[in-house]
């Protein structure tokens, strides 16, 4: 008996056992599927939270002046790093999207004042 044949039961008969099983990786176990299900990687959305948690605290104490002057400022930045990004000179590339994230939470901050006010 030559060697091919051989192989080729093993194999059907291997697959026959782990049919039951169901396939070795089941479709739909991407970050996308996890999304539509609800699941989650909790360490890091904890991580998320504690991170947006700690710049919030940042803003809290600060007055409605205050604020307003922290978000020009915020926007200033933000003007000149399109500009240094324009002209290749920005090397950190994700500092635009922190300061963007930054304008957003003292905007979040702004409008919640005023709805508690």
């Amino acid at each position: 008996m030559s060697r091919a044949p051989r192989k080729c039961k093993k194999r059907e008969a291997w697959r026959a056992a782990n049919k039951a099983r169901g396939p070795a990786r089941s479709p739909g176990r991407g970050r996308a599927a996890a999304r539509e299900a609800g699941r989650c990687n909790l360490r890091l959305d904890l991580a998320r939270k504690k991170v947006a948690g700690r710049a919030v605290r940042e803003f809290e104490n600060l007055s409605d002046g205050e604020l307003q002057t922290r978000l020009s400022d915020a926007r200033k930045e933000l003007f000149r790093l399109r500009f240094r990004r324009a002209t290749g000179q920005l090397e950190d590339t994700a500092q635009p999207g922190r300061l963007r994230r930054r304008i957003a939470r003292i905007l979040t901050l702004i409008r919640q004042k005023e709805t508690v006010s």
